[in-house]
């Protein structure tokens, strides 16, 4: 179940962007990384990652930050909400994800794994059972998310 798709809408807080995609929504994760405190100004950030290639967006797409080498971060220009992560390569496209909060039913998403953990706030404590991946553990986890939501895996 947790490397099956799902199809899932959602969208914005005022609503200007909508989108529709393909997601592992029984895989999601705990982001605890400095620039996703940063850019949502919480503790942690839960996303799901999108099948590459099914992220279509009805009416306004999303205004773009550029937040590393590796990514940029989506949100509405109206009401500034997170919407996506979306790598910058074309071929990292199976890395792309949406926040679980921005999901028309995110009660629905299933969070396995904490990641960035060694940056966690020491008073942030949720899901606390799952596995945790630290930024050491970064080239670990990215062979994971590949093996598990790459288009061309075996």
């Amino acid at each position: 179940m947790e490397h099956q798709t799902t199809h899932v809408t959602g969208g914005c807080l005022c609503g200007r962007i909508r989108y529709e995609a393909e997601v592992f929504l029984y895989n999601g994760y705990i982001c605890h990384c400095t620039i996703c405190q940063r850019s949502t100004g919480q503790p942690a950030e839960i996303t799901v990652l999108i099948k590459a290639g099914t992220l279509h967006y009805v009416g306004e797409e999303p205004r773009y930050y550029v937040s590393s080498g590796d990514g940029k971060r989506g949100f509405c220009a109206e009401c500034g909400a997170r919407i996506v992560w979306q790598a910058l390569r074309a071929e990292d496209d199976w890395l792309t994800n949406v926040t679980v909060g921005s999901l028309d039913r995110p009660a629905e998403a299933r969070v396995t794994r904490h990641i960035y953990a060694d940056t966690q706030l020491p008073w942030y404590h949720v899901c606390e059972e799952l596995p945790k991946l630290t930024g050491q553990d970064a080239d670990v986890l990215i062979e994971m998310l590949r093996q598990e939501h790459r288009p061309d895996r075996a």
